[in-house]
């Protein structure tokens, strides 16, 4: 699995123990969240809210558990909005595997950008985190990969994204949040609308503190904040990671369509194990 900060050598140092490695975010990270605010209308989830979708015969919910349980999470805070209380009523009777607990932090803003339920999410706990889209899915092998794989990095890393370069392989591509580089390799713009475009982020973050300072820097000055905006302040100060995914393959499933789609995946996967 490889990572790299486009345009530096801080992850050449990290990786080749020259570096004044300060913390290990995997030994750090006991906590995670799960941004589901949202009123989740494309998919149009029979069985109501976006998290709880099955997705071959799975809800969202428990995969979301069983690849943090993967990363040593203790603690997944799920960010509530729309319909929040009935949300919130069916997990808190649901079937939590031993090791994790759930808690919540309600986003009265949700139909602002999705920095605004991270801010929400980060209240609840102090520390690093995880951070995934509730309605995205990931090839199992992904987590393990990472935990194995991932170095200790220096002290001013301050968050993480998962990419990937296997374009063909995107079952939407115009929804997906693309990354576009500079010829020096530093970033050069991140979103959905943006062409051309070199990679697509997966939705899987880690965030440090300056993650969460960079979200209240931006909403400050423009009253709103999204993940894509802590990822531009961060990369242009050289706290950011990106790694790629590489082989592993992962799905945002926000229409019947790709719900359809990522069912086929967890099949394959399944018998892949």
């Amino acid at each position: 699995m490889k990572f790299a900060r486009q345009g530096a050598n801080l992850l050449r140092r990290a990786l080749s123990g020259k570096a004044n490695t300060k913390r290990s975010f995997l030994n750090m990270t006991k906590h995670a969240i799960i941004l589901a605010a949202g009123l989740g209308s494309r998919l149009n989830a029979e069985e109501g809210h976006k998290i709880l979708a099955k997705v071959g015969g799975v809800p969202l919910i428990d995969l979301h558990l069983s690849n943090f349980l993967a990363l040593g999470v203790e603690t997944v805070v799920v960010v509530t909005g729309h319909e929040s209380e009935e949300l919130e009523s069916q997990l808190k009777r649901w079937d939590v595997p031993d090791g994790l607990e759930i808690q919540f932090a309600f986003n009265p803003d949700y139909k602002l950008s999705n920095g605004v339920s991270v801010l929400a999410g980060a209240e609840q706990f102090h520390g690093p985190f995880w951070l995934v889209m509730s309605d995205h899915i990931f090839d199992p092998r992904l987590m393990p990969r990472l935990r194995k794989a991932a170095p200790d990095f220096e002290e001013n890393v301050e968050g993480m994204l998962g990419i990937d370069t296997k374009l063909d392989s995107i079952y939407d591509m115009p929804d997906a949040n693309k990354i576009r580089y500079k010829t020096d390799g530093s970033l050069d713009e991140i979103g959905k609308e943006i062409e051309p475009f070199d990679v697509v982020d997966v939705g899987l973050f880690w965030c440090g503190g300056g993650f969460i300072q960079a979200l209240k820097d931006e909403q400050a000055e423009r009253g709103d904040c999204s993940t894509s905006d802590a990822v531009r302040r961060l990369d242009a100060r050289g706290e950011f990671l990106f790694w790629d995914v590489e082989d592993c393959l992962w799905q945002d499933v926000d229409t019947p369509g790709a719900r359809k789609h990522a069912a086929g995946l967890l099949e394959k996967w399944k018998e892949a194990q």
